[in-house]
């Protein structure tokens, strides 16, 4: 039914999800749920991917229907796992390389080209497939080659690895600081989207010094001072928690909130007996006719000439002032710059065809995008790191 395509298409996308981490059971459990609901062709081409990589591609030499029995007996504990030298040497070598070897756990160099990356886990991941690998180890090295795939065969994840020998999905690693801006926000031009969203608060803080996350109150389309909130990063995505924070780290980590108490506390103390600040406004809109500019890097706002005039006199007010202006620009930009990824992902998606039917002129079209939000976030942020 019609009214059961949305859900349908979610279903999908999960299957695909658990598909690319060799989840092969929860992907075929997912596309069938998707057919069930709306069938679709794409949901039927990865049905059959499924089987194929399940039950055929493990051992061509075995017919499907013994291949399923085999795979069936396995599970259900009816005879033993049976494993090849070739399988035990294999986990062996993958069981030994370290937890951030993601290069040698696929078993190539530095230099290797996304085909290469894309052949070697296909290889592998025949290789150590938990139904047709009895090996010891089997299981482990199974998810270190996912976990390895995962990483390298996402541009910006591996661009971060390479930089930093790191687990990129981690907040444990503590990427460092001072490249932040290098790490998150270069190469717009080549069309590929980003894995980790920035945050405004991340930039925030890269403007300020690190003063914490706290912000003037955005009211409307204008600031009010004397004000201020603190934001809360969201969980991620996929709903994992993020690996255990040492104790000494979580008491550092609150230091910035202690801070900002503190700081909080005295900036009302001392806009007590300011006068309310005026509103300002991102586009020209009456009573926001006077144009000016922000003094540390030239953000375009708009102010009521009339409730402005007095207000500017006073320096240090108008830099706070205006530090709240260029949050609300950042905000801004970070909010068009998602709705530019979510449809440049969309269109690469349509354009893989989950690598069935790939169609090489949109999937350009669709890396050649332009994003020109994205791209004012990333000018922004090159001249932030240059000021600093």
């Amino acid at each position: 039914m019609e009214v059961n395509k949305d859900e349908a298409l979610r279903c999908l996308q999960i299957a695909k999800n658990h598909l690319s981490l060799g989840n092969l059971n929860s992907a075929r459990k997912f596309t069938k749920k998707s057919i069930s609901l709306y069938p679709t062709p794409d949901a039927k081409t990865l049905l059959k991917t499924i089987e194929s990589t399940s039950f055929s591609e493990i051992d061509e030499n075995e017919a499907p229907a013994s291949s399923f029995s085999s795979s069936r007996e396995h599970i259900q504990g009816r005879q033993p796992r049976d494993y090849t030298p070739e399988q035990s040497e294999a986990v062996k070598r993958i069981r030994n390389c370290g937890v951030y070897e993601y290069y040698e756990v696929l078993g190539l160099d530095k230099d290797a080209s996304d085909a290469d990356i894309k052949k070697a886990y296909k290889k592998l991941a025949l290789l150590m497939h938990p139904d047709k690998n009895g090996a010891p180890g089997a299981d482990e090295a199974f998810k270190m080659i996912s976990k390895a795939f995962q990483v390298l065969n996402d541009p910006q994840k591996r661009k971060l690895f390479d930089e930093y020998g790191a687990d990129p999905d981690s907040r444990g690693t503590n990427l460092p600081n001072q490249d932040f801006v290098n790490s998150r926000y270069k190469d717009f031009s080549n069309g590929m989207v980003f894995t980790d969203e920035i945050t405004p608060e991340e930039l925030f803080e890269m403007f300020f010094g690190g003063r914490g996350f706290n912000s003037a109150t955005y009211v409307g389309r204008g600031f009010r001072g004397g004000r201020f909130t603190t934001t809360r990063r969201t969980s991620p995505p996929n709903g994992e928690d993020d690996q255990t924070t040492p104790g000494w780290l979580q008491l550092f980590q609150l230091l910035p909130l202690i801070l900002l108490f503190i700081f909080s506390f005295s900036s009302s103390l001392f806009n007590s007996s300011q006068d309310q600040y005026p509103t300002f406004s991102l586009q020209r809109n009456p009573p926001y006719t006077e144009q000016r500019f922000t003094h540390s890097f030239q953000i375009p706002y708009f102010v009521n000439p009339n409730d402005f005039n007095m207000f500017e006199q006073n320096p240090r007010i108008l830099r706070r002032y205006e530090e709240a202006v260029e949050t609300s620009y950042v905000k801004q930009l970070q909010q068009y710059c998602n709705s530019e990824k979510i449809v440049q992902k969309q269109k690469l998606n349509e354009a893989l065809g989950w690598y069935i039917n790939l169609d090489e002129r949109k999937l350009e079209e669709a890396k050649k995008m332009k994003m020109p939000n994205c791209e004012k976030l990333n000018e922004l942020a090159e001249l932030v790191s240059q000021s600093r």
